[in-house]
Formats: structure tokens, sequence, C-alpha cells
């Protein structure tokens, strides 16, 4: 039987994530031997009852029919310990054991990565950026990696096949479903010129919480991540966040100030969360390292539509340089008469401020509700608000997106807390 079969019966199990099956496979060797672990020996992992319960399920056949799926589509499928497998995405916290592939995955060793994301309700300054960056990164010898979504998405693939670049498209389902249907033929050039993958299997429907998940994968695959235009509660945002936390390099670029679709990249400017760009040339010698080749920087302009002798996308302006001014010495001070410092009453210290725990908003789902109220309870870790309000890992996850989007949670470092500035 294919070793492959036990890789996707494991993936398809339910209530398991991707950080808890790689350390079932890092303390059981092979998912194999997992297959073969009898109850006594998973009760002793600290696995939760339904997750022992699913991995008790010894059935096969979901398996073997993604198998044939996959044969019949011509879906490449590689696995964590295939030797195909990117090795940056093999380095963070959370891999996908599996990856689903159509077209021919890229050798980010010799291309390295730059993802490039955004929101979906882009400016027309957004779009151009977005197609601007991805022509220039692609010329300069980076692959392109986004999730093909409308938008910002869309505009930097089309970027990099315009260049004949090499890019990658991550999607949230399974890669037989194109989605945005409109980009059936931009998926056709993607396959041609590069790979569209994703972690789930063949036939997955596009549902709203799998987005921000698979977020991971398009920073993970990266040296870096690009925001090119995201408003302050926008999913890029969140694929900022996992790059900073991977330890990639995150740029941004900026926009208007009285735009919102830009209040995002200003902000992480703004915090020192992201690196402010003013052109390729930015992420190019940021990145330089790792190239194989020195990338000839008057050609990557021209890509970008600037002057040869230009790096920024605005127009430069003469600075004057400064000068140095000389001063006078100054005569040294007289000395000082010792300070007599009287008696004072020793004051007791104040009591330290009570906390004042943050109060939960009205108009939340059942789900979202329940995990802000076991994240205020203490839980703060997926696994313990799993365990605190009986509601699978998953859908732990999908409520904690949705709350982290509304400013009413964050989730960082495997940490769930609160946001401390609710103010309802």
């Amino acid at each position: 039987m294919s070793k492959r079969v036990y890789w996707l019966w494991l993936t398809t199990r339910d209530d398991l994530g991707a950080e808890t099956i790689r350390k079932l496979t890092t303390s059981f060797g092979t998912p194999e031997f997992l297959y073969g672990a009898t109850r006594e020996q998973l009760m002793q992992t600290g696995l939760k009852p339904r997750q022992i319960n699913a991995l008790c399920d010894k059935d096969l056949s979901r398996a073997e029919d993604i198998l044939r799926v996959c044969e019949q589509k011509k879906i490449q499928i590689i696995t964590i310990e295939d030797s195909a497998y990117p090795d940056r995405l093999r380095e963070i916290a959370d891999p996908p054991a599996v990856l689903y592939v159509r077209g021919t995955l890229p050798d980010f060793d010799r291309a390295p990565g730059v993802t490039i994301v955004g929101t979906r309700s882009c400016s027309a300054y957004g779009l151009r950026m977005a197609e601007r960056f991805g022509a220039a990164l692609a010329k300069a010898g980076f692959t392109v990696i986004s999730g093909m979504a409308r938008g910002i998405d869309t505009a930097a693939h089309r970027g990099c096949l315009k260049a004949d670049g090499t890019t990658v498209a991550v999607l949230a389902g399974g890669v037989d479903l194109c989605y945005p249907p409109e980009n059936k033929y931009l998926m056709g050039d993607i396959m041609l010129a590069g790979a569209v993958i994703s972690e789930n299997p063949p036939g997955t429907p596009n549902e709203g919480f799998r987005f921000p998940i698979r977020n991971r994968i398009m920073s993970g695959l990266a040296a870096a991540t690009l925001i090119v235009e995201a408003p302050l509660h926008s999913g890029a945002l969140i694929s900022a966040r996992q790059a900073f936390e991977q330890g990639r390099e995150v740029f941004a670029v900026p926009g208007p100030l009285d735009v919102p679709g830009s209040a995002g990249c200003n902000r992480l400017i703004r915090d020192e969360c992201a690196r402010l760009v003013t052109g390729p040339m930015d992420i190019v010698d940021a990145l330089a390292p790792m190239l194989r080749q020195k990338p000839n920087a008057g050609v990557v302009r021209t890509v970008f539509l600037r002057d040869d002798h230009k790096d920024s996308m605005w127009d430069d302006t003469p600075v004057r340089p400064y000068q140095v001014i000389q001063r006078r010495k100054q005569p040294e001070p007289a000395p000082l008469e010792p300070l007599k410092i009287p008696d004072l009453p020793i004051v007791p210290e104040p009591e330290p401020p009570k906390t004042v725990q943050p109060r939960i908003p009205e108009g939340l789902s059942g789900s979202e509700r329940a995990v802000a109220e076991a994240i205020a309870a203490g839980a703060d870790t997926v696994d313990a608000v799993s365990e605190a309000t009986g509601l699978p890992a998953s859908e732990v996850a999908a409520a904690l997106v949705l709350l982290e989007l509304d400013g009413i949670a964050q989730h960082k470092g495997g940490r769930c807390s609160l946001c401390g500035n609710l103010n309802f």
C-alpha cells in the first residue's frame, strides 16, 4: 500500500490541527506507526477524547478516494517528508503535512519567494502597485506568491506573468476548484508558469474560515511578505503578523493618510512591524544574499516603470547636505553645592489598580461568544478554549480569526487573549 495513504488518513482526521499532527508524527516517527497505535498508547499523548476517537478510526476509504481523484485530475501529492517539500515551509511551527499541487512547484532555493497580499476592495493605486511589484520582483529573480483572490492578489499574479516570472497561488479550498470563478484563465496561466497549491484535498469548498488559516502557508513559503494595501481590519494584517512570528521580513507600501484602505499599511509602518518600501529595490537589496545571481537594478527599475536612476516611486527632491557647525568652547561650569535632602516621612506604596476585564460586545455568533467567554475565563490556547467550550479546534480557530479581525481578541505566539481596549 502507498505510504501516502497514511498521510492522507492522518490529515483527514477531525479535530487535528497542523501543529498537533506535527507533534504526533515527531513522537511516533511515521504516520504508519501512528495508524497502528492502540487506544492505550494514544491516551498517553495528552490528546482529547474526541481526537483519540478520530485516530482510532482506521478506515482508509476516504484516503484511498483522495488518491484516486488526484490521479484522475493529475494532482501531485507532496508530504512533509518528501524532498520536494519546500524547506522554508517545513521550518514553521505548524506546517501542512500534505500539499496538493497542480503545475510545477518551483525551487524556492534557486528563486526565493516573496508573498504579495492586500485587500480585495483595493484602489487603482493598490492595483497598480501590486502589478508593478509583482513584475519587478519576478524580473529580479523571485517567485511571486499570493492567494489568487480578487484585488491585490490577482494584480500581483498578473504582474509576475507579464514579466515571464514564476508565480504560486495558495488556495483555501481544493486545487480543482477555481475561486473566484472569474480567475479561471488566470489559474490556467499560473499552472503553466508555476503552481496552484493547497493543504486541503480536492473538492474542499472555499469556506470563509479557511482563508486566514491558509495565510500561514503563503508567508511560510516566502522569505518576505509585502503588504500592498490593507485597511485596519484586513486579513492581510494577519498575514503580516504570521510572517513576523515566522521570522520573515515584512514590508508595506505606504498610502494616502486620508484613504481607509491604506490605514493598515500605514499603521504597520508606524508601529515598526513592517519596513517601508519606496520601490522594488528596497526588497531586492534586503534579500540579495538569497539570490544566486545579482539582478540588474536598472532592469528592475524599468520594469517597475521608473527611471533607471531612481529607486523611489516618488519624485526625488534634492536635499541640502548637513553642515558641520563649529561651536565656541564654553567655559566649564562652577561646581555645584551638595544638595541637602531633608528627612521625609515614609509613604506606603499605593495598591496596584484592579484589573478590569474587557466587556464582551453584543452581536457575536454563538461560537464567537463562547470562545471570547472562555478566553475571558482564563483559557489561553486553542486547545484550552476547545476543551472549555466543547468546540472542535478548527471551529475555535475560525472564531478566533473573526474575533481578531473585529479587534476583540488576539492570537499571538500560540496564546489567546482579549484586547484590552474594548469600548462597547
